[in-house]
């Protein structure tokens, strides 16, 4: 009874052996090659993206508070102008000014997003390290730390606008139209006319704009009588514009044209934490992403403030008490750090926050 029972499982072994361990060896091998090649271009984007010319957020950088750290994650975004021939600046020294600057509040929880503009030339005050300019875009290659240049702008959101900062990403704008180009271009809406150097002017209306033209719409000033205020109007439906993008960006296609965004891009980030953010960003509904400007006006020539813009501290702290401050401690407008007693000869925007769902939606009103 026994011999029976033996040989037949050793003649059923022997046959699945004989018919199945060259498919069981090849599918581990494929498996293998998958995993090095998994591993092998995780490895090779993690190389690529580092911290670069920015340096790192120093320890005397205040981040979001460790009891409510896993509820919202605070960032600063920062556009890095290395060539500005047009306004006149020599950059041989390899210093950069940040061009466009964004404070960019993460609500894990509730699944929505905040992002602050701040005009490029908002005064900060004479004690903050700026070579002379007085403005906030000098503040990352005036300020005292010449390694860790993020870490200067940083220091200002912390200390004027009293906003943490937990991660930061900075991109080369001179890269700006190279980036559109990977994405394949986006479709904008434009609020009104705009005329390139060239003299091609782009009507108002819904356009698919590719890296030269949004390049321009972008960074343009000098056509706008209101400077800053309108250039920033604009930008607001360029962001509407690559967040559409970007909600429908298939995360293959992101590991696909990745190197090529890396190679422009300066952050504290991780892969394995870029590709989470971006995860979940793709999960809220643009009626829950906000943006704002930063309360204020020109300043123009009174006190010697040529060509700045003054951020209103009074009306600037409900705004941030209200949609960057989730679950802190409300912040009153005394307590920031921001010049007070500014004068606005000809008048200021108030402080408002439009969203990106409404301005994607413009273009069919």
């Amino acid at each position: 009874m026994e011999q029976p029972r033996h040989r037949a499982p050793q003649r059923r072994r022997r046959k699945k052996k004989k018919n199945y361990r060259p498919a069981i060896m090849l599918t581990a091998v494929i498996l293998a090659i998958f995993m090095l090649i998994g591993v092998g271009v995780y490895v090779y984007l993690d190389n690529l993206v580092n911290e670069g010319d920015a340096g790192q957020l120093t320890p005397d950088i205040v981040p979001t508070e460790p009891e409510i750290s896993k509820k919202v994650v605070n960032l600063l975004v920062a556009g890095i102008d290395y060539d500005a021939e047009d306004d006149g600046r020599d950059y041989s020294d390899g210093l950069g000014m940040t061009d466009v600057i964004m404070y960019v509040s993460c609500d894990i929880e509730k699944g929505s997003i905040r992002m602050l503009q701040i005009p490029r030339d908002s005064y900060v005050g004479e004690n903050v390290p700026t070579g002379g300019t007085g403005k906030i875009n000098a503040v990352y290659s005036h300020g005292e730390d010449s390694r860790n240049r993020i870490s200067n702008l940083a220091k200002v959101v912390n200390e004027q606008f009293k906003l943490p900062v937990d991660n930061y990403v900075t991109i080369d704008m001179a890269a700006f139209k190279k980036l559109i180009g990977i994405l394949g271009g986006i479709e904008m809406y434009v609020p009104w006319d705009i005329t390139d150097p060239e003299g091609n002017t782009v009507p108002q209306g819904t356009h698919f704009v590719d890296g030269n033209t949004a390049e321009w719409i972008v960074r343009q000033r000098k056509e706008y009588n209101e400077g800053d205020l309108k250039r920033l109007e604009v930008q607001q439906y360029f962001y509407a514009a690559v967040f559409k993008t970007f909600m429908t960006f298939p995360m293959s296609d992101l590991i696909k044209v990745a190197p090529g965004l890396a190679s422009y891009i300066n952050t504290d980030l991780s892969i394995s934490e870029m590709l989470s953010l971006f995860g979940w960003l793709q999960k809220v509904d643009s009626s829950n992403i906000g943006i704002a400007r930063c309360p204020g006006g020109s300043l123009y020539e009174t006190n010697g403030h040529k060509g700045m813009y003054g951020i209103n501290a009074e009306t600037l702290a409900p705004l941030l008490n209200e949609h960057f401050r989730p679950y802190g401690t409300p912040v009153e407008a005394s307590e920031l750090g921001l010049p007070k007693n500014l004068e606005f000869p000809v008048g200021e925007i108030a402080a408002s926050i439009n969203l990106i769902g409404q301005l994607s939606s413009a273009a069919t009103e």
